[in-house]
């Protein structure tokens, strides 16, 4: 099972704002970029407190929300049948489940608890980050509660508009070796 990191952040490093969660800063072209990729790939891997900035489910793809409560959401998880579904899985059995169940790449969209999580687990096989040409008051990093080194190679850089870029890497296949 492929699993690729997709975010934005600023160039001071952050990806969300402190103040106001839902003040939009990432640029049109981003937001078609990220539409574009988790629909071709088709299944989104989220945090709670993601989803809750989201406000719903992303449409034409399928939703999978970790929390430590998923009782807490079978109402919402109703309304969106087929589309929504809430989890407290490790996210190795996560993987494999989905694995058997036919889907061959997954898209993990974030928040940075989430992304630590599959990170240290040693499940991000690529990252696709968006650098956006702002400074933000933010609160939170791509990677904000990381413990030890991973290492990936960057395999493209590439426009997405006249001041925004991003950033492809893969997996490193042996750590703590320059290639």
């Amino acid at each position: 099972m492929k699993v690729i990191l997709i975010m934005v952040q600023s160039i001071n490093g952050k990806v969300r704002l402190i103040n106001d969660k839902n003040q939009v800063w990432s640029s049109p072209e981003d937001k078609e970029h990220f539409s574009n990729l988790t629909k071709e790939i088709g299944i989104v891997i989220m945090g709670r407190k993601t989803f809750d900035e989201i406000g719903k489910p992303l449409k034409n793809r399928l939703n999978i929300v970790l929390t430590g409560e998923p009782e807490k959401f079978e109402k919402l998880e109703k309304k969106y049948t087929g589309s929504l579904y809430f989890t407290d899985e490790k996210p190795e059995s996560l993987l494999n489940r989905l694995e058997n169940e036919g889907y061959q790449t997954v898209a993990l969209i974030g928040g940075p608890t989430i992304n630590a999580l599959f990170l240290e687990k040693n499940l991000i096989d690529e990252i696709y980050l968006t650098i956006e040409p702002v400074i933000i008051e933010g609160d939170l990093s791509l990677f904000s509660y990381v413990q030890g080194i991973h290492k990936f190679k960057l395999n493209e850089v590439s426009s997405l508009n006249n001041d925004a870029i991003i950033l492809k890497y893969q997996k490193a296949t042996k750590v703590g070796i320059s290639e």
